[in-house]
């Protein structure tokens, strides 16, 4: 019975991991930052016909950090009950939830390096951009 309760709770968890953030953020949003967000998409897209997007945004950034902060809080929780009520569930609740946080860092570091690999990609366009002209100049 304990075992059941454990598998819905990480189930529960799970879920609110993903869908309790973007919850909270969609009610953040109300008109009164509309213009806020007018001028947040206008400054993206200046930085985007200048080239110089700067990879992930600041709200990414903080949604990642939440992850993390409640992934790590929930092994914590339940690496703590596993220990107390020495349950072989709660352990492999546990290491359930410790394979989840090695797979989510594991797909942010793919993800900046796959945008650090683009950046040199475009810089490398770049620089070869600028030496199209050839001019040979014998004496």
């Amino acid at each position: 019975m304990e075992s059941l309760l454990i598998i819905v709770l990480a189930i529960a968890g799970v879920w609110g991991l993903f869908l309790l953030p973007s919850f909270i953020e969609s009610r953040r949003e109300a008109p009164l930052t509309s213009t806020n967000r007018y001028g947040e998409v206008a400054q993206r897209l200046s930085q985007v016909q200048a080239g110089s997007r700067s990879g992930v945004s600041q709200r990414t950034l903080a949604r990642r950090r939440r992850v993390l902060i409640f992934s790590s809080a929930l092994a914590v929780a339940t690496l703590a009950f596993a220990v107390i009520s020495s349950n072989v569930g709660a352990l492999v609740a546990h290491l359930v939830v410790d394979a989840f946080i090695a797979w989510y860092v594991a797909m942010i570091v793919q993800l900046r390096n796959q945008q650090q690999q683009q950046a040199l990609r475009a810089h490398s366009l770049a620089t070869v951009d600028r030496f199209d002209e050839v001019r040979v100049i014998a004496g």
